[in-house]
C-alpha cells in the first residue's frame, strides 16, 4: 500500500521505481556521493579490519545484539540520512546484524540495527531499544532541501498533483522566495508533528547535533556515540573509523562550506540560513517552528545552546 501526502507544497508518494531502474539508479548515486573515499589510505586499512571482524563473527555474536529490541539512529531529510545509511550498512555486514531502513513505516521485527530516515517511531514501543537521534537547524534543514529538491531525481519530487504539476517543476516554476515559502509549508507538514512528539529526556536516546558533527570536536562525539549504542573493543574502533571514512570531506572530495550545486552534499555549511531567508521567511519560521526551535536548544539567532 502506497503512502500518499498531498501538501500546499506538493505530493509525495512512497511508490517506487522498477528494480533495475532503482538498482541503478542507487548504484550511481552511492559512486556520485563517495567518489573520494577509494583514494584515502583509511578505506583500505577498513577494508581490512572489515574482514577480520566479519570472520570473528562467524563465532560469536556482537556485543550490541539484543534477544528483545534492537540499536538504531533516528535521522530526518537532509540530516546525514545518506552518511548514515553508508556508516551503517556496512557495519551491520561486518558485525552479522540484521540492518533494516525505514521512512515512515515501523521498523519490522528481527531488526538488529535501525536507520529511521525520518524518526517517525516511538523507540518505547519496541522493546529493549538503545539509539541516537540526529537534528539539525530546521531552518537549515528547510534551505538545504529548497536546493536539493529543485534537481534531485527522487521519485516523489516527480509524481504529479491532482492539477498535472509535480513538486519540482513548481518549485523551478516560482521565485526563490516563493519556493523557499513553499519548503516551508513542506517541512511543517512533514516534521511538525514529528518532531513535537520525539521524546528528548529518553535515557535510552543520544540526542545530537548536527553542528556538532560537523565540529572540530567531532571524533571524540562518535566514540561517545557508539559506545552509548553498546559497542566496545575492536568493534567500537571499527564503526569510529567508518565515521571518519564516510565523513562529507572524504565523500565528496571538497572541503566544508564548498558549494556544488547538484550534489547531495551541496555545502554542509551550519547557519546556512542566515544568508538565505529573508525577514519574512523568519517572521513565519518563528510563528510556525518556533518551539522546536527551542525543544531542541535552537535559538532565534541559530547559535547551538547546551544545557548547563
Amino acid at each position: 500500500m502506497h503512502q500518499n501526502i498531498r501538501t500546499e507544497a506538493g505530493h509525495v508518494d512512497s511508490a517506487g521505481q522498477r528494480p533495475l531502474k532503482t538498482w541503478a539508479s542507487r548504484v550511481s548515486g552511492f559512486v556520485s556521493k563517495n567518489k573520494g573515499i577509494p583514494t584515502r589510505k583509511l578505506f583500505w586499512n577498513i577494508v581490512f579490519l572489515f574482514l577480520i571482524i566479519r570472520v570473528s563473527k562467524i563465532f560469536s555474536p556482537s556485543s550490541v545484539k539484543k534477544k528483545d529490541g534492537f540499536v538504531f539512529v533516528a535521522c530526518h531529510h537532509k540530516v546525514m540520512t545518506t552518511y548514515f545509511h553508508a556508516v551503517l550498512r556496512i557495519l551491520s555486514a561486518g558485525l552479522n546484524l540484521k540492518f533494516q531502513k525505514i521512512n515512515f513505516e515501523q521498523p519490522p521485527q528481527g531488526t538488529d540495527l535501525l536507520l529511521s530516515m525520518q524518526s517517525a517511531f516511538d523507540p518505547k514501543q519496541f522493546g529493549d531499544c538503545r539509539g541516537i537521534h540526529l537534528i539539525r537547524d530546521p531552518r537549515d534543514m528547510i534551505v538545504s532541501g529548497y536546493h536539493y529538491h529543485k534537481w534531485t531525481h527522487e521519485p516523489w519530487v516527480h509524481r504529479k498533483d491532482e492539477n498535472g504539476r509535480s513538486y519540482q517543476e513548481k518549485l523551478n516554476a516560482c521565485s526563490k522566495h516563493d519556493g523557499l515559502f513553499m519548503e516551508i509549508d513542506h517541512f511543517i507538514y512533514i516534521y511538525g508533528d514529528i518532531l513535537r512528539k520525539w521524546d528528548i529526556g529518553d535515557p535510552n536516546v543520544l540526542e545530537v547535533q548536527y553542528e556538532q558533527l560537523m565540529g572540530s570536536e567531532r571524533r571524540v562525539l562518535y566514540e561517545e556515540m557508539f559506545r552509548h549504542l553498546g559497542f566496545a573493543n575492536r568493534e567500537l574502533t571499527f564503526a569510529c573509523r567508518l565515521m571518519e571514512l564516510f565523513e562529507s570531506e572524504s565523500r565528496t572530495g571538497r572541503k566544508t562550506g564548498d558549494e556544488a550545486a547538484k550534489s547531495h552534499i551541496r555545502s554542509g555549511r551550519a547557519g546556512q540560513w542566515r544568508s538565505e531567508l529573508g525577514p519574512e521567511h523568519r517572521t513565519y519560521i518563528e510563528a510556525e517552528l518556533g518551539d522546536i526551535l527551542r525543544k531542541f536548544n535552537y535559538e532565534q539567532d541559530g547559535s547551538w545552546v547546551k544545557d548547563s
